[in-house]
């Protein structure tokens, strides 16, 4: 079992077909983690975020990666720290199963693929009475959901997302009514979070709030990601609205 050094992440960025987007994160140095394999030919990966994110990939069967997983996990109890396992692979679903299945709970949700071809770029942006800010540290002290807790968990900072992450939000009379910020990002792709105020519900500014943080990522090369759970339908419909296509399906396992 052995760590992968930095100088490496590019050779695996090539490696991985598909992967969410904290491993790009990771592998492009954005947030602080780690990346563990067995074998020298990176046949089998296991990433960790420093909050206790991970993602398996590759070969399920011939690797010794099961005792670093379980490992991460019973620190995970005994530290009493975050413990997120997301696998792309019903092989790597059911060895997770076999080595901690009473102990997690399973979570189903879907990753999208964005088709410019089907995205609206001409909807109108504007919102009357409603004002469209970047996100900053003041809009950070005074959001409901998108706190500086929240940055620390996915960004190890608030000043980490400052200088490297973005988000936009919908200001009313100095309240903040709706938010989208990239929960993770890479130098290719960034993944969206959304938040609107339940009090602002049904008046359409999550989708507007939306396409402005899509047209940011297309005016700077970036990939926008959208991945929900199976349940929640009104972010598919709202996602395929938007011009994201074709969702797969991927396990999420939690500590019970």
């Amino acid at each position: 079992m052995m760590k992968i050094i930095e100088a490496h992440y590019p050779i695996i960025k090539q490696t991985i077909k598909r992967a969410p987007t904290f491993v790009y994160s990771i592998l492009d140095q954005l947030i602080e983690g780690t990346v563990y394999t067995d074998t020298e030919n990176l046949q089998t990966l296991l990433f960790q975020t420093k909050s206790g994110i991970y993602f398996v990939a590759g070969d399920s069967i011939h690797t010794v990666l099961d005792d670093q997983l379980v490992c991460c996990f019973q620190q995970s109890i005994e530290q009493k720290k975050r413990f997120t396992l997301f696998s792309y692979s019903e092989q790597w679903n059911i060895k997770i199963e076999q080595l901690l299945n009473d102990q997690l709970r399973k979570l189903e949700r879907y990753t999208f693929t964005f088709d410019e071809s089907l995205y609206d770029s001409r909807e109108e942006r504007e919102i009357p009475n409603f004002e469209v800010m970047p996100i900053t540290h003041h809009h950070i002290k005074n959001a409901q959901a998108f706190t500086y807790a929240y940055y620390d968990e996915y960004w190890d900072s608030t000043a980490n997302f400052l200088e490297n992450g973005f988000g936009c939000c919908l200001v009313l009379q100095e309240q903040i009514v709706s938010e989208a910020v990239s929960i993770f990002k890479s130098n290719d792709f960034a993944e969206i979070d959304i938040m609107t105020d339940s009090n602002f519900r049904g008046q359409g500014l999550a989708g507007r709030i939306a396409h402005i943080f899509i047209d940011h990522c297309l005016a700077n090369q970036l990939k926008p990601c959208w991945d929900c759970d199976v349940s929640n339908t009104a972010s598919m419909y709202l996602g395929t609205k938007l011009g994201f296509t074709t969702p797969q399906k991927y396990a999420i396992y939690t500590k019970k």
